[in-house]
């Protein structure tokens, strides 16, 4: 249990002892005049010591034996501390075999497996319990150095003996605080300081808690209170209260607020972050005041003191990004171009305000005058591409329109607190609900005739970018708020070819069918049903259109349901090159002069069969090779020389066609069976 030394040892063995397999072996011996005790135990085992009849005799001579050696360890406390844990140990060994003993003889052979399976569990719980106590032990036990004895002190259990200031970071040891303290009273809460020499710096309120006695610290805090001009309420009112610090940041802190961005975008500056760890609180009665205990700003304004805050207040922010705008903007009217004209002009331009060229000098001034709000614009490509398509008037309650230039009447300024402008249900701070990113008064915005705003630059995006995969749907032309289609002025000549598109599609549908009959029994078109009078959308609903990449006219692809067996749905990734319709195909006869691209007849991909099914845009099936797909046997999934073949003579269709695996195109169905009349 105790290290053997290699100096002045004088080595007594003890008499080793046999219990089965298992021995122990005890040795003492002189360490600069005190005497310490070692034991060996590695062999000995738990269950050894129930090895024969005589075991409980065994088990007392052996604790008489380990009593003896104890006696022969002298006065030395070391060496009884640990050779009493040991015994312990062996105690405990011994108690348990003497209980199990004494319960031999009760005859509980049919509990005797459940028994052992408790004990077991009951073992490793304990054995978890102990590694979790050493662990705790061993974490207690770390050692720090005190920065002014130079002692490697280890805690205790009531808590460690060496602290780390919080102010400073520099580590001080109990022993040398209470030196310290002890050698001048303090008299202000400035006395409680860092023992260092070069240091000195006060203490934080929660280390003279942990440093001095429960009294010292109640005197410490009537001391802070009786005199204090640093106390900083909360704006709210709530009736919390914080001291502030006169302190600077140690480097630890001024580190971990490194690279946070401030409320102009920006990296915060060293200065800034110095002041963010002054200032900057959050109530704990109303968390959700962020406050600066300088100025009393709510929220915190991060990024900037509190007289840098004022300056970006009061001066030119651009109108669309928030980013500072310089007093040599071209925007703004220079002192020394107040009677040139050109400049006049020059500075209405760079406003995107429309003016007359023939105006004379005071017009232009008072047009000047007029747009001063509209001065407000960066010098970043984005915001001046919005600035010429935003409206250019100043509403007459003070702000700027948020919409279109030349849409009448304007959208307003949308605030909510305005009475002249509040006719739409929306918020110049709102998200727009296509981009999700940026608010509404970030970019010129559209109201739809149904009543809802986004930015007319989302708006156009969401137009052009159309549909999601392969298969045409018009989500795309529907308001993400009330999913009716898009309509307004401003975008009418977008929409129109997509309109037309919708009309071309649901003529399509319709045609087909009433082709393929047997809708009259769906049961969405049924009283109470999705489509109940509405057959053109259960067609659309229904069937899948495609758009040729070569005529760019939309295609019969197929059932959607198709798409479902086949796992393949709108996100599909596609190559728009295969989506060719019937009349484009170079492939056999892809039009018939009197009955058009409706009426040409497929062979199935993959057998010598007249296809029913078309799906995905590009793949023709037979019912027979459509019903295997979505099995193990799906024809999709083989390879072309697993597929039947046929020659001319064999063929069902009695045509000549490529290997089955290809495309082809049999002819007009109608002429083919016009021709069997």
């Amino acid at each position: 249990l105790v290290p053997q030394t290699q100096r002045n040892r004088r080595e007594g063995r003890g008499r080793q002892r046999v219990a089965g397999a298992a021995t122990w072996a005890g040795s003492m011996e002189e360490d600069n005049g005190n005497t310490v005790m070692a034991v060996d135990f590695s062999g000995l085992q738990a269950d050894d010591l129930l090895g024969g009849e005589n075991s409980k005799a065994e088990m007392d001579e052996l604790e008489n034996d380990l009593n003896a050696l104890l006696d022969r360890c002298g006065g030395s406390q070391i060496a009884c501390g640990n050779f009493m844990k040991a015994l312990n140990t062996i105690n405990e060994v011994i108690d348990g075999r003497r209980l199990e003993l004494n319960s031999v003889n009760a005859n509980f052979e049919d509990d005797e497996a459940v028994a052992r399976q408790m004990q077991e569990e009951f073992e490793k719980e304990d054995a978890q319990r102990k590694k979790q106590a050493e662990e705790e032990a061993a974490m207690l036990q770390q050692q720090y150095a005190c920065q002014l004895c130079l002692k490697n002190l280890a805690g205790t259990a009531d808590g460690p003996m060496v602290l780390e200031l919080y102010n400073c970071e520099h580590k001080i040891c109990r022993e040398c605080w209470a030196r310290h303290a002890s050698s001048k009273e303090a008299a202000a809460p400035s006395d409680y300081c860092c023992p260092l020499p070069q240091c000195g710096r006060s203490l934080a309120q929660a280390d003279v808690k942990d440093l001095v006695s429960p009294a010292e610290y109640e005197r410490y805090v009537d001391m802070g209170l009786g005199g204090v001009s640093n106390v900083v309420h909360c704006p709210a009112k709530c009736g919390w209260a914080v001291v502030v610090s006169s302190e600077p940041l140690t480097p630890s802190r001024t580190k971990a607020a490194q690279n946070e961005i401030g409320l102009d975008g920006r990296v915060v500056s060293g200065e800034a972050v110095e002041h963010k760890g002054r200032f900057r609180f959050r109530c704990r009665k109303c968390p959700d005041t962020e406050f600066c205990a300088s100025c009393q700003t709510t929220p915190y304004h991060l990024g900037f003191t509190c007289q840098g805050w004022r300056a970006y207040e009061s001066g030119r922010k651009c109108r669309f990004c928030g980013e500072a705008v310089g007093a040599g903007a071209p925007t703004l009217l220079q002192a020394k171009d107040s009677q040139s004209k050109a400049a006049l002009q020059g500075v209405l331009a760079a406003r995107f305000v429309h003016f007359d060229k023939k105006a004379s000098a005071q017009v232009l001034h008072a047009k000047i005058k007029e747009t001063d709000l509209l001065a407000s614009l960066c010098a970043a490509p984005e915001c001046k591409a919005k600035a010429a398509e935003a409206c250019d008037r100043v509403m007459s309650c003070g702000a700027a329109c948020l919409g279109l230039k030349g849409v009448r009447p304007c959208l307003g300024c949308l605030r909510e607190e305005c009475t002249q402008c509040s006719q739409f249900k929306a918020a110049p701070s709102d998200l727009c609900n296509i981009c999700w990113v940026e608010e509404l008064r970030a970019a010129p915005c559209l109201a739809l005739d149904c009543g809802h705003i986004f930015h007319y630059a989302c708006v156009k995006d969401k137009l052009r970018a159309k549909w999601v995969g392969a298969r045409v749907t018009f989500k795309y032309l529907c308001c993400p708020l009330c999913d009716t289609f898009m309509a307004a002025p401003h975008i009418a000549s977008i929409m129109e070819p997509e309109l037309k598109l919708v009309e071309a599609v649901k003529a399509k549908a319709v045609q087909r069918l009433a082709l393929e009959g047997g809708h009259k029994d769906a049961r969405e078109l049924q009283p109470g049903g999705r489509y109940h009078k509405r057959e053109a959308e259960y067609a659309m609903h229904k069937f899948a259109y495609y758009m040729c990449s070569k005529c760019k006219a939309p295609y019969f692809g197929g059932h959607r349901s198709c798409e479902v067996a086949a796992d393949v749905g709108e996100n599909q990734a596609f190559d728009p090159a295969h989506m060719v319709c019937g009349g484009c195909s170079s492939v056999g006869n892809a039009n018939c002069a009197k009955h058009g691209a409706e009426a040409i007849e497929h062979k199935c991909k993959f057998c010598c069969s007249v296809a029913s099914w078309f799906c995905w845009g590009n793949t023709h099936f037979c019912d027979s090779c459509h019903r295997k797909q979505g099995t193990p046997e799906a024809m999709t999934k083989k390879a072309r020389k697993d597929l039947p073949q046929c020659t001319p003579a064999t063929c069902p269709l009695k045509v000549a066609h490529p290997p089955n695996g290809e495309e082809f195109v049999l002819g007009c169905q109608v002429c083919r069976s016009e021709s069997f009349v």
